[in-house]
Order: C-alpha cells, then sequence, then structure tokens
C-alpha cells in the first residue's frame, strides 16, 4: 500500500512520540525540538496534532509498550519510497538526541525502526553520515531483528499517561 501525504505526516508524528517515550520520560528539549521541526518543515503542517496526540493515547492506554507494534506493523505493511524513509530516520535522529543524551532504548528503538525501512545503508550514510549504532551490526538480518526487539521490550519504559497528556502538542502541525 502507497501512503498519502497526511497519513504520512501521522506516522511521522507516531514515530516522533515513540521516540521521545521509549526512554520512559518525555524531556522539554524533546517537544520543543519537536516544535522546531513543525516550524521549519512540512513534517506536521495541516494536520491537527492534538486529535493525533488524543489516538495515540487511547492506543497507549489500551496496549502499553505494545504501541511499538502497531507502528512496526504499519511500517511493514506501508510502501515508502526513500525520501519518506529518510525523515523517518530524521526525525528519530533529532528526537533521540533533542536533548543532547543518547539512551540506551533511544538507540534500541532506533535500531529496530531501521530494520523496518527498506533504505540501504549506504543512503543513510550519505545523508547522515556514519551513525555508530545503526552500522555495528546488520540489523535488516531476521535474527537480530528478533533479538533487538526482545531486548527493546524487555527494557522499553514509557512516561505515565498524564504526563503524557499534560503536554501541549497543538502548535505543532499549524506553524505557530
Amino acid at each position: 500500500m502507497s501512503i498519502e501525504k497526511q497519513k504520512f505526516q501521522q506516522l511521522l508524528f507516531k514515530v516522533a512520540f515513540c521516540t521521545i517515550a521509549c526512554d520512559g520520560e518525555i524531556h522539554e528539549f524533546e517537544i520543543k525540538e519537536m516544535k522546531r521541526m513543525g516550524k521549519s518543515a512540512a513534517y506536521f503542517q495541516g494536520i491537527d496534532l492534538s486529535d493525533e496526540l488524543d489516538n495515540l493515547l487511547v492506543t497507549f492506554k489500551e496496549k502499553g509498550q505494545h504501541i511499538i507494534d502497531d507502528l512496526y506493523a504499519y511500517l511493514k505493511a506501508t510502501k515508502l519510497n526513500t525520501i519518506q524513509e529518510l525523515l523517518i530516520l530524521e526525525v528519530a535522529f533529532r528526537l533521540a538526541m533533542a536533548d543532547n543524551v543518547l539512551v540506551e532504548n533511544e538507540i534500541k528503538f532506533i535500531r529496530f525502526l531501521r530494520s523496518h525501512l527498506a533504505l540501504p545503508d549506504e543512503i543513510i550514510r550519505d545523508r547522515f553520515g556514519v551513525v555508530e549504532y545503526l552500522f555495528d551490526k546488520d540489523y535488516s538480518q531476521d535474527i537480530v531483528k528478533s533479538e533487538t526487539y526482545s531486548d527493546l521490550l524487555s527494557t522499553i519504559s514509557i512516561p505515565e499517561v498524564k504526563e503524557i497528556e499534560s503536554i501541549d502538542f497543538s502548535s505543532l502541525g499549524d506553524g505557530k
């Protein structure tokens, strides 16, 4: 299945949400970076991200950390082009580094995210340079995917729902 612009923006927001939540804390720097991304590029323009956040919160309340399963299943079922896959990685990289601290769960999340993209390593290197933690194993192999996924789920810590509900994402999509 191919993906339309609005669905892709929703996917980017879900990637952003999972990236900032996978370490168990949502930092002010991460929210500020999302807002900068929304203002400086078309990542989230034209969609109501408060509605998107509400939908993600409902899913999160139902599934907890398995919200990540939904993300990966969607990525597997969706045909993305090279630019879309690069944007997904860019959002994850920018938000993981927004607080200038890259924790183990963010690395695991990005590794597993990368393993669900068809993007060749050469294109990733050309766009982002050498990202050491992406290229120390072959994350396209099923055995590594399985090990990484099990490890991610055993150590992941998602923030409390009340912490997530208190975040104001309303200005992300309107260019304010």
